[in-house]
């Protein structure tokens, strides 16, 4: 019973440094596609043409990056992680960009 309670952080902390790097790159893919989708939404109620609605279609593609994350967070889940740990991992790919807290606010600021 001991050893469960030693290993499972152990194997938690595995799961996280292996995919780290990758859960990184997928957050800030992710991210950037859904802020674009909304600078295109958003200039297409502004200003009404046929080239904010292609932007809009372009970015609505783009959104298949989160699509990614996604089925990442989802197999990271299956491995033994929590939202909590998860979040961790986001946090922790925010700081490898070197972001101070105004970088944060922005990468954040579309999830109102």
């Amino acid at each position: 019973m001991a050893v469960s309670f030693i290993a499972q952080p152990i194997w938690k902390l595995g799961v996280e440094k292996m995919n780290q790097a990758e859960f990184s790159e997928l957050t800030f893919k992710c991210d950037n596609a859904m802020r674009n989708h909304l600078l295109a939404k958003q200039r297409l109620v502004m200003t009404p043409s046929k080239a904010n609605v292609m932007d809009v279609k372009s970015a609505e593609i783009g959104l298949i990056d989160c699509q990614d994350y996604d089925l990442m967070r989802k197999s990271l889940i299956r491995w033994g992680l929590t939202e909590n740990e998860l979040s961790e991992m986001a946090l922790v790919a925010i700081e490898e960009k070197g972001a101070d807290l105004r970088e944060v606010v922005r990468i954040h600021e579309i999830r109102y």
